[in-house]
């Protein structure tokens, strides 16, 4: 029977690749330990700042309220003095009344000096009471200050009446030229109120009165559209001479009178036809 040959470098173990496995376990193994260490490192890192986040929030919120303790304090502080204050300043008067009353001195007793018979007089002291220079000035009345402050008011009561009196001046003299421009107004407001009255003048015609003047129409020159016309007021005859059509006329009848306008609108051969402005009397 033929024997079987089995190849045995197979199965034997290769003593190269040993050391290099080993080699890979060991640098894995120190790739774990160094992401641990690191992922350690991390952790504390992160937990150190928020550690260190919440103890400065605290330390400003305790900065925070003992500053408002301290405000508080210092408001009691003044409240008190202020009231301490109030409370010293409204008795006083009464107080210093008192005091002044129980340390006034008392009335001085007369004195008496006895003095040998001798032939030296004694000489005065020259601190004593009797010297003119050491006598203690006379007090002032208690009514003084009274006077002095009726007085000054007086003065300003008068100067208070002054200044009334100018005042009530001035709005009277405002008084009488407010009322010297509405007469003005009214006069200007008069001669600007006008009443138109028309007319047709024929030629060869007696004279048409109109409002307080009669017209009369002398020429016509209906190529040039000129006219001629005679303002009559009573007798008097004022020639309104060579006039175009449309043209506004301004005339006066005397000195203070208001002037009168007059305005044709339309010439032919026989007639002019327009009208006359005269200042309205009537009140609107």
């Amino acid at each position: 029977m033929a024997s079987v040959d089995f190849n045995r470098e197979v199965f034997a173990k290769n003593p190269e690749q040993s050391p290099r496995q080993a080699l890979r376990g060991v640098g894995f193994l120190i790739l774990v330990l160094f992401l641990a260490l690191f992922a350690f490192l991390g952790y504390k890192v992160i937990s150190q700042t928020r550690l260190r986040g919440g103890d400065s929030e605290a330390q400003d919120l305790e900065q925070i309220q003992q500053q408002l303790a301290d405000i508080e304090k210092r408001m009691e502080q003044l409240e008190k003095r202020h009231k301490a204050t109030a409370a010293e300043l409204v008795p006083a008067h009464p107080k210093n009344e008192a005091t002044s009353a129980s340390s006034a001195p008392p009335p001085a007793r007369p004195g008496y000096r006895i003095s040998s018979a001798s032939v030296l007089q004694p000489q005065g002291n020259s601190g004593s009471p009797s010297s003119p220079s050491a006598q203690p000035a006379p007090a002032r009345p208690a009514n003084a200050a009274s006077t002095d402050n009726g007085a000054a008011n007086h003065q300003a009561w008068e100067a208070t009446t002054n200044r009334l009196a100018d005042v009530v001046q001035a709005v009277g003299e405002q008084q009488g030229e407010l009322s010297q421009t509405r007469d003005a107004v009214n006069q200007l407001l008069a001669q600007t109120r006008r009443t138109a009255l028309s007319f047709e003048l024929r030629r060869g015609a007696a004279r048409m009165p109109v409002g307080p003047v009669s017209l009369l129409l002398k020429s016509v020159d209906p190529r040039m559209q000129r006219y001629t016309v005679c303002v009559y007021l009573e007798s008097k005859c004022i020639e309104l001479k060579d006039r175009a059509v449309n043209e506004v006329v301004v005339f006066v009848l005397s000195k203070n009178s208001a002037p009168l306008e007059l305005i044709a609108t339309k010439v032919t051969h026989s007639e002019i036809v327009g009208y006359l402005e005269i200042p309205d009397s009537k009140p609107r």
